[in-house]
């Protein structure tokens, strides 16, 4: 669809036409939707008028020619959007990524950890609670010692009442959030075993806890997927199915 029609942009102008150029005007305008398949020659005919006849109306409007005349009118282009199925599979080859770039010797040391800590925290915020809840239930099922918490209260004071084996995994989309990074840098310097699960390979958490694990890669477009816990769940199923090998393999 065109942004403009002849009659909008130049009707103070008509009364300057004659009546010759008055019909090319009012054709275009009732035609304003094929403009980019007119030609000069082509609209001097379907109008019974001569190709100067159009050049000079538009002149009369103060533009160059018809090819000025044309480009005011056309719609302009648009950008190609994705399809549905294209947006899925980029989103899909995204999380793909994200699982092949998975530190597997970390995942695996984690699932080792899991299976001797006396006690073990989840701490989870924002978005990720329901992600953390299904980790430690199924932890528990395990008959695992599993504190999980995303009440604030408890996060504050987490770092007053861990014990030096307990393990504290914190879960977090980011791992730029203010609440976030003050629970970690309190645990790091309280000398507990804190591992934190990512979706950002650039988390300021990085520098307070002893291992990361990030679950996205960095070619990941967090303004084009608004919603992408899936790699964080990937990767605590990861860990899960390597506590459960361990702990078989160990019987």
């Amino acid at each position: 669809m065109a942004l403009n029609t002849l009659y909008n942009l130049f009707a103070k102008d008509i009364e300057l036409l004659s009546l010759a150029e008055k019909q090319v005007f009012f054709y275009i305008d009732n035609h304003v939707t094929n403009i980019e398949q007119l030609t000069l020659v082509s609209l001097a005919e379907e109008t019974n008028v001569s190709t100067t006849t159009v050049i000079r109306m538009c002149h009369k409007l103060k533009l160059s020619g018809f090819s000025e005349l044309k480009f005011l009118l056309s719609a302009p282009k648009k950008e190609k959007k994705n399809s549905p199925k294209d947006f899925s599979i980029t989103f899909l080859e995204n999380i793909q990524l994200g699982i092949q770039q998975l530190p597997i010797d970390q995942i695996e040391l984690l699932a080792t950890r899991i299976l001797h800590a006396p006690k073990i925290y989840i701490a989870c915020l924002g978005m990720t609670k329901i992600l953390g809840e299904y980790f430690s239930k199924n932890l528990v099922t395990s008959k695992k010692n599993v504190v999980f918490t995303y009440d604030s209260f408890i996060i504050d004071i987490l770092p007053q009442i861990v014990e030096r084996d307990d393990l504290i995994i914190i879960i977090s989309e980011s791992g730029n959030t203010a609440s976030t990074l003050s629970l970690a840098e309190h645990l790091k310097y309280n000398l507990s075993n804190v591992v934190a699960l990512v979706n950002n390979p650039n988390a300021q958490i990085a520098q307070y806890v002893e291992t990361l694990i990030c679950c996205s890669s960095d070619l990941f477009d967090e303004n084009l997927f608004k919603h992408h816990h899936a790699p964080l769940l990937i990767a605590i199923d990861l860990i899960l199915n390597y506590f459960e090998q361990i702990k078989y393999c160990l019987m």
